[in-house]
C-alpha cells in the first residue's frame, strides 16, 4: 500500500514541483556562499567581530530608542498643528545629531581601536608575514567601519524621509546633509588607522586614543555646526553656482586629503623593508596638482593678490610639513626596493624623487615648494590686479618664505643626519627635531628682544634676520626699510642656496642607487609559490582537500 502511494504519478510530480521551487534558493545560496568566498578575510572578521560585539548593539539601540522618543514626542508636543506647520528643519537636526554621534565618534574609534587592538594582542606581525597586503587589511578595516555606517543610516532613513514629508527642508539639503556625515566619518575612520599604526607602544596608545577621542567629539560639534548653517541656507544660494563651485572644492579637497591619508596608513602597515614613500610622494604631488589647478582657476576668476599669497602659504606649510616627514626616513634603500628602481633615463631623471630616502625626500619637497612659489609669482605680476599689496611686495614675500622652508628643512635634515652617525633617530624623532629647529630660529629674536630692553628697541638685521615668523608678515605689510629688505633677502637666499647645495650633494649616493636584479633563487621560489600554492576558498584561509582521481 505504501509502495503504491509513493509510486504515483501525483506524487511524484509534487515532489518534482517541491524540487523545482527549491532550486532557485539553492542556486542564491550558492552564489552567495561563492561572493563570500571571494570577500576581504579582513572585512568578513572585523564585520563578524564588530557586529557582534556589545558596542555596535548598544549603540543601535539607543540610536532606534533615541528615533522612537523624538518622533513621538514631536508629534505629541505640537500635535494636530502638525499639518500647518513646517517642522522638517527642526526634526531633522534632532535626527542628525543622533545619527552623528555613532558615525563621527563610535564607527572612527573603533576602526581606531580593531587596527590597536592587533598590535596590542601581538597579531600585527602574523598579519605581515602572512598572504595578506596591506591594502587588503586597510581595506577590510575601512570595509567594516563603511558596512556599519549603512547600518547605522537604514536605520534612520524612515526617520529622515518623515522630515521631508512634513516640509520646511528641501530634498537637496538632506542629501547635502547625509553627504558631510558620511564622509566625514569614512575620513575620520581612515585617519583613526594612520594613528593606531603609528603609535606601536602601549604608553602611546593610551595617550593618543585619549587624544583621539576628544579630536572625534571636536568633530561632532563641527559637523553640527555645519548643519546648522546648511539648513539656513536659502534655497536659493543651494541651487546656485555658487554653491555647486562651493561644494565641488570641497569635495576636491576631501577626496585628495583621503588619498593622503589611505596612501599613509598603507604605508604605516606595510613591513620596513618595503616601498613606503613612492605611493604616499605620489598622493602628496596628485593633491597639490589639484590644489594648483583650483587655485589657477579662481585667478583667472579675479582672485586677489592676498589670497595668492596665502594660497602660496599655505602650500609652504603644507610641504613643510611633509618635508620634516620624509627627511626622517632611511638613507639606504633594502634590496627589496632597489629591485623596483626605475631603469630608463627619464625615470631616473624624475622618478627618483619618488623613491625612498630623506635626501630624495628634501629635494622634493623644495622642488614642489619652488614650483608652487613660481606660479605665484606669475600670478602675482600678471594675472592678479587687485589686492592691498603691490605685487612687488608680494613676490618679495613669496621668494622669502621659499627662501625660509628651504634652508630649515636643509638645516634640519642635515642635524638628523649628524645625530644618526651617534645614536639612532626614529621617523617621529627626526619630525621633532625639524619642528624644534625652526621654531628655535624664528623665536630666538623675540626671546633676546624681550630678554634686552635695549635690542628691543633697535631693529638690528642680524638678529631678525633668521625668523620668518618676524619678518614674512612685514615684508608683505612694506614695514621694514629697503636696506632691511634687502639684507633679510640676500642672506636668506644665499643660506637657502648653500644648505641646498650641501643636501644636493649628500644626497647623490641616494640618486646613484641603480636597480638590482632579484636573485635566481628569489624568482624560482615566487614562480614554485604561484604554480603550486591552492588559493583559499573561504575567509579563513583554508585550502582545497585535494581531488582523487577517478578510479
Amino acid at each position: 500500500m505504501s509502495d503504491s502511494l509513493t509510486s504515483s504519478p501525483s506524487v511524484g510530480r509534487a515532489g518534482q514541483a517541491a524540487g523545482g521551487a527549491l532550486e532557485p534558493v539553492s542556486l542564491i545560496d550558492r552564489l552567495l556562499e561563492a561572493a563570500g568566498d571571494r570577500l576581504n578575510p579582513i572585512l568578513v572578521k572585523e564585520t563578524r567581530q564588530s557586529l557582534k560585539s556589545r558596542q555596535f548593539t548598544l549603540w543601535f539601540v539607543l540610536l532606534l530608542i533615541g528615533c522612537w522618543i523624538t518622533t513621538i514626542g514631536a508629534i505629541a508636543y505640537v500635535g494636530p498643528s502638525i499639518h500647518y506647520l513646517s517642522l522638517g528643519g527642526r526634526l531633522l537636526f534632532v535626527y542628525y545629531a543622533i545619527l552623528a554621534l555613532p558615525l563621527m565618534v563610535v564607527t572612527p574609534f573603533s576602526a581606531y581601536r580593531s587596527l590597536s587592538s592587533e598590535h596590542e594582542e601581538n597579531t600585527s606581525d602574523l598579519l605581515e608575514v602572512s598572504s595578506l597586503s596591506a591594502r587588503q587589511l586597510v581595506n577590510g578595516k575601512l570595509g567594516s567601519a563603511l558596512l556599519q555606517i549603512v547600518i547605522y543610516l537604514a536605520a534612520l532613513a524612515p526617520c529622515i524621509a518623515f522630515t521631508y514629508l512634513l516640509r520646511g527642508v528641501e530634498l537637496t539639503t538632506i542629501v547635502l546633509l547625509l553627504a558631510y556625515v558620511v564622509l566625514a566619518s569614512i575620513g575620520l575612520s581612515a585617519v583613526g588607522l594612520v594613528i593606531a599604526a603609528a603609535t606601536r607602544q602601549k604608553y602611546a596608545q593610551v595617550v593618543m586614543s585619549v587624544t583621539f577621542a576628544g579630536v572625534l567629539f571636536l568633530a561632532y560639534s563641527a559637523i553640527l555646526t555645519a548643519a546648522s548653517r546648511v539648513l539656513s541656507w536659502d534655497s536659493r544660494f543651494i541651487h546656485s553656482e555658487g554653491n555647486f563651485w562651493l561644494q565641488l572644492g570641497l569635495l576636491s579637497l576631501y577626496m585628495t586629503t583621503l588619498v593622503v591619508v589611505y596612501a599613509a596608513a598603507i604605508s604605516l602597515t606595510t613591513f620596513s623593508a618595503a616601498n613606503r614613500s613612492t605611493a604616499l610622494r605620489k598622493a602628496a604631488f596628485l593633491q597639490q596638482s589639484v590644489f594648483i589647478a583650483w587655485a589657477a582657476g579662481l585667478v583667472l576668476n579675479g582672485m586677489p593678490r592676498d589670497g595668492v599669497v596665502s594660497a602660496f602659504v599655505t602650500a609652504a606649510i603644507y610641504w613643510f610639513v611633509a618635508g620634516a616627514l620624509m627627511s626622517g626616513e632611511a638613507p639606504l634603500l633594502s634590496l627589496r626596493v632597489r629591485r623596483t628602481l626605475p631603469q630608463s633615463l627619464f625615470g631616473r631623471a624624475f622618478g627618483t624623487w619618488f623613491n625612498p630616502g630623506s635626501g630624495s625626500g628634501y629635494i622634493f619637497a623644495v622642488c614642489n615648494t619652488v614650483t608652487c612659489a613660481a606660479l605665484a609669482g606669475i600670478a602675482c605680476r600678471y594675472y592678479s590686479e587687485v589686492g592691498s599689496h603691490s605685487w612687488e611686495a608680494c613676490l618679495k614675500t613669496i621668494a622669502l618664505l621659499t627662501g625660509y622652508l628651504v634652508a630649515y628643512l636643509g638645516i634640519g635634515r642635515l642635524a638628523v643626519v649628524g645625530l644618526r652617525r651617534i645614536t639612532e633617530v626614529s621617523s617621529l624623532g627626526a619630525f621633532l627635531i625639524q619642528v624644534l629647529v625652526t621654531l628655535g630660529g624664528s623665536g630666538l629674536p623675540f626671546v633676546v628682544r624681550t630678554l634686552n630692553e635695549q635690542i628691543r628697541v633697535a631693529d638690528i638685521a642680524s638678529l631678525t634676520a633668521p625668523s620668518p615668523a618676524w619678518n614674512v608678515p612685514r615684508m608683505l605689510e612694506g614695514s621694514l626699510s629697503a636696506d632691511m629688505e634687502i639684507t633679510v633677502l640676500v642672506a636668506t637666499g644665499a643660506v637657502a642656496l648653500a644648505v641646498f647645495l650641501i643636501n644636493l650633494t649628500l644626497a647623490g649616493h641616494e640618486a646613484r642607487q641603480l636597480r638590482i636584479a632579484a636573485p635566481r633563487r628569489v624568482i624560482e621560489d615566487d614562480q614554485e609559490q604561484q604554480a603550486t600554492e591552492p588559493q583559499a576558498t573561504n575567509p579563513w584561509g583554508d585550502r582545497p582537500a585535494p581531488v582523487e582521481p577517478n578510479s
